[in-house]
């Protein structure tokens, strides 16, 4: 694989509805897509970095700069496998790194369609899901445990609660209740490892993973020494494909997204094939009425597959 040329894209496209959590408002999303051209043909990643810090360190213009500089230390290299690259990459900038992991996948590896089974998020207020769903994600807020009670009386369909690392250690008890109501787990309840520590010491049966702080494969390991069983892992954020393969083996994973457009929304789904969970992948047009890649889906008894995406280059604006 020799890396000759680097080419960068960005696209724009407005939410259906805008999106609203504990985090952000957002009512549309920009995208980097990198495009690396190796034996004359380009291959594309998408970058799951943001406009601003509010989810990571990394946005669109660090992203920008940093895939400068790791095309920079590998063209006209040759790199005969997905592991050699790994050494040229940056650490710091996980993100930019990932696009060109996902890159070196694509041309060491031939892609397949991937069935992967499909959750449904609801918010607050919408207790109104498909039965087909094989998970439900519900986002954490001040009526969660009505909302909770609200569905378990209809369904014993899977449950998630999602925190974004927003509560305290005064939230213990409301956990030890939610917990009573059959939930998978409760994603990323805390921003510091201490406070799942000090939960799990207290009610060790509760059901936690963590999403924000599964940086890398350090930081998970940790987590899973004190008592957390479940991880989710966004491949952009730990650096790309390679790494997420390798993290530790005692951990359940769960492939998470981030309002991916077709091109991510494969890789995430393909993890999630593998890891043999619920991964994060909604239906196509779930938040976007366009794309720039095409791909086939069928949706059907709860599962979807897709095939690997095309990438429409004149959807694409060059920078």
């Amino acid at each position: 694989m020799k890396c000759t040329e680097l080419n960068l894209y960005t696209y724009d496209a407005p939410f259906k509805v805008p999106i609203k959590t504990n985090l952000v408002q957002m009512r549309k999303r920009q995208v980097l897509v990198v495009g690396v051209v190796i034996d004359d043909v380009e291959y594309f990643a998408e970058v799951n970095s943001f406009e601003t810090p509010w989810y990571h360190y990394e946005t669109i213009a660090t992203s920008i700069e940093n895939c400068k500089v790791i095309f920079n230390n590998l063209k006209h290299i040759n790199i005969p496998s997905i592991e050699a690259l790994q050494p040229y990459l940056k650490a710091d900038a996980p993100n930019a790194s990932s696009a060109f992991d996902v890159i070196a996948y694509q041309y060491f590896n031939p892609l397949k369609s991937v069935t992967v089974p499909i959750g449904e998020t609801l918010h607050q207020g919408n207790n109104s899901f498909s039965h087909d769903a094989k998970r439900i994600k519900l986002k954490m807020h001040h009526h969660i445990v009505e909302q909770v009670q609200t569905i378990r009386e209809s369904s014993n369909i899977p449950l998630v609660i999602d925190a974004n690392g927003l509560l305290r250690e005064d939230h213990f008890e409301l956990l030890n209740t939610l917990s009573q109501y059959n939930i998978s787990y409760i994603e990323q309840p805390f921003k510091h490892i201490k406070l799942y520590d000090a939960l799990l010491k207290r009610h060790p049966h509760i059901p936690l993973a963590i999403d924000e702080s599964a940086t890398d494969y350090a930081a998970i390991q940790l987590f899973r020494d004190i008592g957390v069983t479940t991880a989710v892992v966004k491949y952009s954020r730990i650096g790309g494909i390679t790494r997420v393969q390798s993290l530790p083996k005692q951990m359940t994973y769960v492939s998470g997204g981030m309002y991916e457009f077709g091109l991510s929304k494969y890789m995430t789904a393909m993890l999630g094939e593998q890891f043999g969970t619920v991964p994060d992948v909604t239906k196509r047009g779930t938040y976007f009425e366009h794309d720039f890649t095409t791909y086939h889906e069928v949706a059907s008894d709860g599962c979807l597959t897709m095939t690997p995406p095309i990438v429409q280059k004149e959807q694409l604006t060059q920078l």
